[in-house]
């Protein structure tokens, strides 16, 4: 201890010198694992490399310039596509509170009057899945553009059914514009579904889905579905889903016409060819469109 309380600087020097040595020796070791890593990296980076440039084909200039070539290909198909899914024309006034409600009620009317004419069967005052607004007289000003869409298609739709000449619509269900409220759903199937729309940011489109369920034979289904295949806008069937209407009060029967008789000969007996049933008709479809609205580039 006397040795060194006389020599405590060069005990103190020694000490310092052995943890700077200590330090020295774990920083070479770690820049020793750091070099090891960046060359394990180097030789993965080589080896990506070597099978990028053995793949067939090779992605040299060449084959670089035919993928660009068909990358452009693919975006003139993909706006020509487009042009096959037109937005929802522009409303005729400017929307707000009282020019969308009289929209609605307008439109909602007009239905109605359309069933009536040919004769299809409807619930009472049925609002054509807008039940939730029918005696609203203040909207948030950023669903009024969506809503009014909808009620485009919505009308698309239903005017479709009704000219294809079903025998009932029971009800359409659609997916929910965001902020907007439901409405009672105690009774029914409700306005909405629980599906909510769908944007594709690859194509800038959007996909609202729709169910609708009517009364019809196979005839008037056939027709609708023609109907809505010749549609101007960006209708698509997903599934249909039919089943023989229990509580129906008669079937629909088609008799073929008699055929001429030969001398002397009696009458041909006629015959039932088809003893139709009615239908109940789910049909679930998606409306394709731009984006927000806006029209295909």
């Amino acid at each position: 201890m006397a040795w060194i309380k006389r020599n405590l600087i060069l005990v103190i020097s020694a000490v310092v010198a052995l943890g700077l040595l200590g330090f020295g020796g774990w920083y070479l070791w770690s820049a020793i694992q750091k070099s090891n890593q960046v060359d394990t990296e180097i030789g993965t980076a080589k080896a990506e490399i070597e099978r990028l440039l053995n793949m067939d084909p090779t992605p040299n200039a060449s084959n670089l310039n035919i993928a660009k070539r068909e990358f452009d290909r693919l975006n003139a198909f993909n706006a020509t596509a487009k042009r096959h899914f037109p937005p929802s024309p522009p409303p005729a006034a400017p929307l707000n509170n009282e020019s969308f409600k009289g929209l609605l009620q307008t439109t909602v009317d007009e239905l109605h009057k359309q069933a009536a004419s040919v004769g299809i069967r409807l619930e009472t005052n049925y609002y054509f899945s807008f039940s939730a607004h029918r005696g609203s007289l203040e909207f948030a000003p950023e669903i009024l553009r969506p809503l009014s869409e909808r009620l485009h298609e919505v009308q698309l739709l239903s005017s479709i059914l009704f000219r294809s000449r079903i025998n009932r619509l029971e009800h359409v269900r659609r997916a929910m514009v965001p902020g907007e409220k439901p409405g009672d759903t105690s009774s029914g199937p409700g306005d909405y579904l629980a599906a909510p729309h769908r944007s594709s940011p690859e194509t800038d489109m959007a996909l609202w889905p729709y169910e609708v369920t009517f009364q019809c034979f196979t005839m008037e289904l056939g027709a609708v579905l023609e109907a809505i295949e010749r549609a101007p806008y960006g209708f698509v069937i997903k599934s249909i889903v039919s089943e023989v209407v229990q509580d129906a009060t008669a079937p629909r029967v088609l008799e073929p016409q008699q055929p001429p008789r030969r001398t002397n000969a009696p009458p041909a007996a006629l015959t039932n060819v088809i003893n139709e049933k009615l239908l109940r008709v789910t049909l679930r479809l998606e409306v394709i469109k731009p984006e927000g609205n806006r029209p295909p580039r």
